[in-house]
């Protein structure tokens, strides 16, 4: 009885703790979620496929382009326009910043423009609002 007793409350103790873990990492999201979209997005030269996570301002900087803070509409109009003169032959993030407040990712980014390739560079971080992880910079360069 005692031996149960002892068990019953040892998985009783680890289910909450587990609970209360997951409920902690579940709550935040996981940040590779939102660059998966993100570079799925680039890599397809479709901004809609990311624009959702957009912060309600976004800091964007472009290589011989914009440079400034613009709201999320803004924003998905600046990069779109980008990508439809710069067509996307490959892009993949090969650098992610862990953290707990402000994760960043950087990758290669290889695109057609009038007939010849060209080749950026592309920043993005993020920042925690509520219950979500959203873009808060984007940087092509």
């Amino acid at each position: 009885m005692h031996r149960t007793l002892l068990i019953t409350a040892f998985l009783f103790l680890l289910n909450a703790a587990l609970s209360l873990a997951g409920g902690l990492l579940i709550g935040k999201g996981d940040p590779r979620e939102v660059f998966d979209d993100i570079q799925q997005g680039i890599a397809a030269g479709n901004v809609s496929l990311f624009s959702s996570h957009f912060h309600t301002q976004v800091h964007v900087t472009l290589r011989g382009g914009e440079s400034g803070l613009y709201s999320a509409n803004q924003a998905y109009y600046l990069l779109q326009n980008y990508f439809r003169d710069r067509k996307p032959a490959s892009f993949a993030f090969t650098t992610f910043g862990e953290s707990d407040t402000n994760p960043y990712a950087t990758g290669s980014l290889a695109f057609n423009m009038r007939g010849s390739r060209g080749h950026a560079q592309v920043y993005a971080a993020l920042s925690h609002n509520g219950e979500r992880w959203v873009v808060t910079h984007m940087n092509i360069y």
